[in-house]
């Protein structure tokens, strides 16, 4: 088999997934494989598995997908698992052998892009991933239906996490603003507690009206 860049990449997604009691179906790791080179291309501002992406049914998708999968499945670095499910014909993906992330990379810098994305979505369900790959990256915001996919619309930073700025007030004026708003709260409750006083209604001709309306219907 003609040695590729994702040929350690695919087993060593299989085999953390594997280590860390979840799953690996045929369409998951194909997203997950997708994500890699959306983080990957932030930095690089190019992918690493050179896949051709496209918009297709499920989102991102690339043709060269189908022939590297069934290439590890034949050659052994792969084994596949049928479900039992009468009403899903799904396969499932284990490790022909255990592969560590750093056999896929020569530098740590590129192994760690992949683990952040597999700490983040390795362990998530697939329809959760399918709901991210194609809502919330880059390519796909703009995608257009059996087009590629513009990989250069992706920024060079990450979004911005957000995070509650500092208000600026002193510790010490924070405290009293708690202590008068706890005090505010105490003088309502008081007056919650006093006993309601009744205020006989004001009844004008539009009620008399209306009410001697209802006794004659």
């Amino acid at each position: 088999m003609e040695q590729t860049v994702v040929d350690n990449l695919i087993p060593a997604i299989v085999t953390w997934i594997a280590e860390h009691d979840s799953y690996a179906t045929k369409t998951k790791l194909l997203k997950l494989l997708y994500l890699f080179d959306v983080q990957y291309y932030r930095l690089h501002r190019r992918t690493f598995t050179e896949f051709a992406w496209k918009f297709f049914h499920l989102g991102p998708w690339a043709a060269e997908y189908d022939p590297t999968l069934t290439g590890l499945l034949a050659h052994g670095v792969l084994s596949e698992q049928r479900s039992n499910s009468s009403e899903y014909d799904t396969a499932f993906y284990k490790p022909g052998e255990l592969v560590e992330t750093r056999r896929a990379f020569v530098n740590v810098q590129d192994e760690f892009i992949l683990l952040e994305v597999l700490k983040r979505w390795g362990t998530r369900t697939t329809g959760e991933i399918l709901n991210y790959a194609y809502f919330q990256t880059e390519p796909m915001e703009a995608a257009i239906r059996n087009q590629p996919l513009d990989f250069s619309l992706i920024a060079t930073e990450r979004p911005a996490v957000y995070s509650r700025s500092a208000s600026g007030i002193s510790p010490a004026d924070i405290r009293k603003l708690r202590a008068k708003f706890e005090q505010q709260q105490a003088e309502k409750k008081a007056g919650d507690q006093r006993p309601f006083a009744f205020t006989p209604p004001q009844y004008d001709e539009e009620y008399f009206e209306a009410m001697g309306k209802l006794q004659t219907a």
